[in-house]
């Protein structure tokens, strides 16, 4: 998690001292971002997930993070769904830097897989 904090601090110095919002500085940052949260595949997020990657796709202005969670997939109700998407564009669009790369088009998405195999896609819509 050091490395992945390390990662954010940089993609946010190399971004704010860019000015107006460009992709391929940010197609760098995020690709650099997505390196060093490599390194914590495996490392758990909290009680239940665990990172399992991030990939970047600059040509289709594309950020993945990948989850595995321990949660049933039966728990994955629209309820549910609703909390996490929430969550999940909160958590985006407080960050100016996703906000802006967001509003510039990019797809910042959350997928997560259970252990019993259930699956749900997240895309961070900021208003």
């Amino acid at each position: 998690m050091k490395l992945l904090c390390a990662a954010i601090v940089m993609l946010l110095a190399t971004l704010a001292t860019a000015g107006a919002f460009d992709d391929a500085n940010f197609c760098v940052a995020a690709q650099q971002l997505a390196i060093a949260g490599d390194k914590d595949v495996g490392i758990w997020i909290d009680r239940q997930t665990r990172n399992a990657g991030t990939a970047v796709a600059c040509d289709r202005k594309l950020v993945e993070f990948t989850r595995f969670t321990y949660i049933s997939s039966a728990s994955m109700t629209d309820v549910w769904k609703a909390a996490k998407a929430a969550d999940w564009n909160a958590a985006q669009c407080s960050s100016p830097i996703w906000k802006e790369a967001i509003g510039n088009g990019w797809t910042v998405a959350l997928h997560l897989a259970t252990a019993d195999g259930g699956r749900a896609t997240f895309k961070a819509q900021c208003r």
